[in-house]
């Protein structure tokens, strides 16, 4: 089995474990270099939607594999129908309806596999590279030590994360990427469904209990999905001209920013959980404060 098993998610899981595992060492052989392979693990109730993670080697951060595929990107009509749904069930204003027409048209996309930081960037991980001032972390979180606070999901400027990409030669997602390895295969209103979870498993932005985090990952392994990360491209209105592939959309700010719920905890019961939504796209100009997390296109 090649290595082009992995272009393809519906191929990914049809193989079996053996077929998956030898494609996994053949991934293992090319990145060998750069990378060292960890362990497989299935996050779902699908015991072959099987996700390696690898460590990069300078920076000992841990990557998930990303099988490639092809997704409708943005909210699909069923999702619509969900949402309407769960917002009146939460008792909302409609109001919350109005950011749909940014989520449209959708349109089909494919993807080449890719890894991607299996966390967000951490301010310990930050501290390394530039000046990082702990006061600027989720502040509702009851973290009062300054080694409590070096575990939680940094939020940088668009600068700040440029600054430590440049050092390390790695990228931020594109869009497509995003929710593409948000969405692990889904088509529902959250990678889990489309029904409001507990909230600790959503706004997980405190990475040091590594039982916790995989219970709040998603089917490709990533956690802390809701903090609110940068992605590549600049924010457009809608997908009227969208690409077709997964390359990002480079132009002038604001740029695009997937997740946030977690920047709002504890929540107040408002509708915070809308930014957790798998198509929900919002704009950050560059001097705003978010989190990130960074890939790798592989050269298959």
């Amino acid at each position: 089995m090649t290595t082009t098993a992995l272009e393809k998610l519906d191929l990914w899981l049809k193989l079996s474990e053996n077929e998956q595992d030898a494609s996994i060492n053949q991934l293992a052989q090319k990145l060998q270099d750069e990378y060292i392979y960890q362990y497989t693990l299935s996050y779902t109730n699908n015991p072959a939607f099987r996700i390696p993670t690898f460590k990069h080697l300078p920076t000992e951060l841990e990557f998930n594999l990303i099988i490639g595929g092809e997704f409708n990107m943005g909210l699909s009509e069923r999702e619509e129908v969900a949402l309407r749904s769960l917002i009146q069930k939460e008792g909302l204003d409609e109001e919350f309806l109005g950011s749909m027409d940014s989520m449209r048209p959708v349109h089909s996309v494919r993807l080449r596999p890719f890894l991607m930081s299996r966390l967000p960037i951490i301010n310990s991980f930050a501290m390394e590279y530039i000046e990082v001032d702990l006061d600027d972390y989720i502040s509702d979180y009851d973290l009062d030590l300054d080694s409590d606070r070096k575990i939680i999901s940094a939020t940088l400027t668009r600068d700040q994360v440029n600054q430590i990409m440049d050092k390390l030669r790695f990228r931020l997602p594109s869009e497509a990427q995003w929710e593409y390895a948000y969405r692990g295969g889904t088509s529902t209103l959250f990678y889990w469904g489309d029904n409001i979870i507990d909230e600790e498993r959503i706004t997980i932005a405190e990475f040091s209990d590594r039982e916790k985090c995989q219970a709040a990952a998603n089917p490709f392994g990533l956690v802390g999905l809701a903090v609110g990360e940068w992605c590549a491209d600049s924010f457009t209105p809608d997908y009227s001209n969208a690409p077709g592939d997964d390359l990002p959309v480079i132009g002038d700010p604001p740029y695009i920013v997937r997740g946030g719920a977690a920047m709002l905890s504890p929540w107040q019961n408002c509708g915070e959980w809308v930014t957790c939504i798998s198509a929900m796209r919002q704009a950050a100009d560059i001097d705003d404060v978010e989190a990130g997390r960074f890939v790798k296109l592989l050269d298959l």
